[in-house]
């Protein structure tokens, strides 16, 4: 028990510190492609202990206060039901994968709960974009797990994992190429990257569900979109590129995925909130169709 404990709280930290580094990785990615110089990338990780010293004395009551922390444990639990390297995971069962793929959506409803709460009118507009933009991505996402799931025969994410290192990675079959391209797209909007950032809008309203946050609850979140960045990139990478015999080769393979991510976001322009429903309903589904049937021959 106390073994586990320790390995919990060590890969916590490991993961805690890296969602961090991609966070920089991130914003310096994106100044660079957009010609400028960028913060370094351990600035996410200074803001957010700046912001863990700062004095907070607004507070719109329980809710408002415990949205940050069941955003954060949810992503935290996502995380340990992970299998990191071939012959690690804390946590497994037999339905791992449909765990997983519940955990991660979950903080997004927590930060939800807590900034309606605020009754700020701000984050009332950024809840109903998040809200909407979690309903347009659901059928996508859930067609891609399928093709998945009927390729493999399982939802065991350690069985997909040992398919892989036999067989060879899921990009090489067409229906799972089709199933990863979909689930990339709805990565983008997991992540609230361009285009599917409606929910914050930052130059709109101001940060959306976040905006009355600030002090030690804003360093919640910032460590929770830390830990979910981690966790969601490890994900994908675990469904799609074969998962990793350790960490290093995971990091690769996760900065690999990030930096993908960061320049469609650095490509396409933001959609607004009914553009982003429609084309999450279209062309995502449609392919997420036809990886679903695919997967069935």
């Amino acid at each position: 028990m106390m073994n586990m404990i320790i390995q919990a709280v060590l890969i916590l930290i490991y993961a805690t510190f890296m969602g961090f580094i991609f966070m920089g990785i991130e914003r310096k990615t994106m100044a660079r492609i957009q010609r400028r110089i960028g913060p370094p990338l351990y600035q996410p990780l200074l803001d957010t202990l700046k912001l863990l010293g700062k004095r907070e004395s607004i507070t719109h009551g329980f809710i408002y206060d415990f949205g940050p922390i069941f955003a954060l444990g949810a992503s935290i639990l996502a995380l340990m039901f992970l299998p990191l390297t071939q012959n690690f995971q804390l946590f497994s069962s037999s339905g791992d994968l449909i765990v997983v793929a519940y955990l991660l959506e979950v903080p997004m409803l927590g930060i939800m709960l807590g900034a309606m709460s605020s009754g700020n009118p701000y984050s009332g507009v950024g809840v109903q974009r998040g809200l909407l933009t979690m309903v347009a991505m659901q059928l996508p996402y859930g067609l891609a797990l399928i093709a998945l799931v009927e390729h493999y025969g399982t939802f065991s994410l350690q069985e997909i994992v040992k398919a892989q290192q036999i067989a060879g990675w899921s990009i090489l079959v067409p229906a799972l190429l089709l199933a990863m391209i979909v689930f990339d797209i709805v990565f983008q909007a997991l992540l609230g990257l361009e285009p599917f950032d409606i929910t914050t809008a930052p130059a709109e309203i101001s940060m959306g569900p976040m905006v009355e946050y600030g002090g030690k609850q804003a360093a919640l979140l910032f460590t929770q979109h830390a830990v979910q960045l981690f966790a969601e990139t490890a994900f994908f990478v675990i469904l799609f590129l074969g998962g990793a015999n350790n960490l290093l080769e995971l990091l690769i393979k996760q900065i690999a995925v990030l930096f993908i991510a960061i320049f469609i976001a650095s490509i396409y322009p933001r959609f607004t909130i009914d553009q982003a429903a429609k084309f999450l309903w279209k062309w995502p589904t449609i392919m997420g169709i036809i990886a679903a049937l695919l997967a069935v021959l």
